[in-house]
């Protein structure tokens, strides 16, 4: 059995992925009479690590998140540096993310339960509020704000239990590293209209966020998500939300209100906090007659996600006696965190036009992009028969980090006429001419008269 590489206290056991930013281990920790604990371990990649702007993003996501002590946030334990090499250990979560439980149980079931997709939004919103709530010690406000919250960034462990993930781009008063004028920051598809304009952000943002999970998991279709970005951020900044019971009947009346309220385009007219939308849910839920506490998602995980956690464990007993290959797809697999870091690395390669249908309301049986059920490899498993692995989760509109706005007109449909404009430069007709430029060129011209008349003379 090979050994696990040493790293400060911890022993490495198996690369599980390698983000954007970060390689994810799974590592152990051990201590006296035999203790062993398990963790995640986030560390920045080598040519990062000279890049101030890098570190100082990575550091402040560990900072921020090592102050969030909750039940319904992943923790991080230690923020260090070993031989140069920064890292932070977090707890290692065994489930699936929301965006895994979306598309299987879709796959497996026709759709997400009502109560599964409200319970698991309900605990969403107690984590976010807590961190939207964080102060310091002197009792100052952090005014965390999340700016990343997605099927993607939520973990549901098979206990019952929601997590929120990833800090690393959330806005709060403590940050040394500050997003530049003109920049947004966050996934093209869960963004809010005043987060892809550019604009201030309050917790309220969150909120409108977490109605895009909401509709997205009760009607089992995406909401913003267009054929291009320049679709999406106009579907978005419009706040085009077509009424939620009319895509799934299954939805109660008072869940859709909720949603609805939640996705208003203006801030003010949405729930002031995630704690209101938290209050709202359950109310709703209690009045539609769904459960969906811990124990209940709890259940729904162990008897949807059988073979899923047979294949987990399976993966993490190899990881453990290191004969798990690194960096492998089977290695993401290991932990939720891992699959969301391998998924954003690989949109970081995705090609433009590989895009998904713009259909805007596709059956629940379709297998367009815009519907949970995307196409998934089939890999066989000697524990609980084969084992369905999703594709990526990202793809080249989702996990837009930084992006200037707005995003680029999609060009015009080619026209009968022929261009004489050179290649690469498009043409004006008339009256796309703004009128600053007949001043300039009338300008110019009566320069050059005065200039001639000159020398004549």
């Amino acid at each position: 059995m090979p050994s696990p590489t040493r790293f400060g206290k911890y022993d490495l056991l198996a690369l599980l992925a390698t983000g954007g930013m970060a390689e994810i281990w799974l590592a152990r920790v051990s201590g006296m009479a035999g203790f062993e604990k398990l963790v995640v371990i986030k560390r920045l990649l080598d040519e990062l690590a000279v890049d101030h702007e890098y570190v100082e993003m990575f550091l402040d996501e560990a900072r921020i998140n090592a102050r969030l002590t909750h039940s319904n946030i992943v923790q991080v334990l230690e923020l260090g540096q070993v031989d140069g090499k920064y890292f932070m250990a977090m707890e290692f979560v065994p489930g699936l993310s929301i965006s895994q439980v979306g598309k299987r149980a879709t796959k497996l079931l026709g759709d997400v339960p009502q109560e599964v997709a409200c319970g698991v939004v309900a605990q969403a919103c107690s984590g976010l509020h807590y961190a939207h709530e964080k102060t310091l010690p002197d009792g100052k406000p952090l005014n965390i704000i999340h700016r990343d919250v997605s099927p993607q960034n939520l973990i549901l462990t098979y206990e019952g239990l929601v997590k929120v993930l990833d800090f690393g781009i959330a806005k709060a008063d403590q940050r040394q590293s500050q997003t530049r004028t003109g920049l947004v920051k966050g996934k093209f598809s869960y963004m809010s209209p005043e987060q892809c304009l550019g604009q201030g952000l309050d917790r309220r943002s969150d909120v409108f966020a977490l109605g895009i999970v909401l509709f997205e998991l009760c009607t089992a279709r995406r909401l913003f998500k267009r054929g291009s970005t320049y679709e999406t951020y106009t579907a978005i900044t419009n706040a085009d939300v077509p009424p939620p019971r009319r895509l799934n009947a299954k939805i109660p009346e008072p869940v859709e209100a909720v949603i609805v309220r939640a996705l208003a385009k203006k801030p003010d007219d949405r729930y002031a906090t995630a704690d209101a939308m938290q209050d709202a849910l359950e109310e709703a839920m209690q009045k539609s007659g769904l459960r969906g506490a811990p124990t209940d998602l709890a259940r729904f995980m162990t008897e949807t996600f059988k073979s899923e956690q047979a294949e987990q464990q399976r993966l993490l007993s190899q990881a453990q006696r290191g004969e798990l290959g690194s960096g492998s797809a089977e290695a993401a697999q290991v932990s939720p965190v891992a699959a969301a870091a391998a998924a954003q690395a690989e949109s970081n390669y995705a090609v433009d036009n590989e895009r998904t249908s713009i259909d805007p309301l596709p059956q629940l049986g379709d297998e367009s992009g815009r519907n949970w059920k995307a196409e998934a490899d089939v890999v066989g498993g000697p524990v609980g028969g084969p084992v369905v692995i999703d594709p990526p989760e990202f793809d080249s509109q989702e996990d837009i980090k930084t992006r200037a706005i707005p995003p680029p007109m999609p060009p015009e449909p080619a026209s009968s006429t022929a261009s004489t404009s050179p290649t690469g430069v498009p043409s004006l007709r008339g009256s796309q001419i703004p009128p600053l430029y007949y001043v300039l060129a009338v300008g110019a011209a009566l320069l050059i008269v005065a200039i001639a008349w000159l020398i004549a003379r």
